[in-house]
């Protein structure tokens, strides 16, 4: 048995609670989705018939990364939590994206969601960043 600092078990395992939305089969189309824990279940994933894991953003973890107020409190459980569903993995294209960098349209001033949206997509669903391809810059001062 292992301790942490303040002299507690840590072998006691915790689950995460995660939600998945239905995407196919016979619950799909609906605005559906499946709220549990599962063992491995802190490991991106999917379910037959739903979409990949969508993880609560911590508040903490969203206002250091963004400076925005939001997010909310995840939530752990000892035992599995509600629908035990077969566990798929990710395929390759489900586990990372691109980001585009492109110039802001006219009149547009401030920095975009662009980050905000990429910080999103790597703290509610694990992704991570494989490329980031700049616009190409058109502007005279580049010829």
């Amino acid at each position: 048995m292992t301790a942490d600092l303040f002299g507690q078990s840590t072998d006691q395992q915790k689950l995460e609670v995660h939600e998945h939305t239905i995407i196919s089969g016979p619950r799909a189309n609906r605005g559906l989705s499946i709220v549990h824990s599962h063992e491995g279940g802190s490991e991106p994933h999917q379910h037959p018939h739903t979409g990949p894991a969508s993880y609560t953003i911590d508040r903490d973890e969203w206002l250091k990364a963004t400076g925005m107020c939001g997010g909310g409190r995840k939530r752990f459980t000892k035992t599995p939590e509600g629908e035990q569903l077969p566990i798929d993995d990710l395929e390759d294209w489900q586990k990372t994206f691109e980001i585009h960098v492109g110039p802001p349209p006219p009149g547009f001033e401030g920095t975009g969601g662009g980050m905000v949206t990429a910080t999103r997509m790597i703290l509610a669903h694990r992704m991570t960043v494989s490329n980031v391809i700049p616009f190409p810059d058109k502007s005279k001062k580049a010829r």
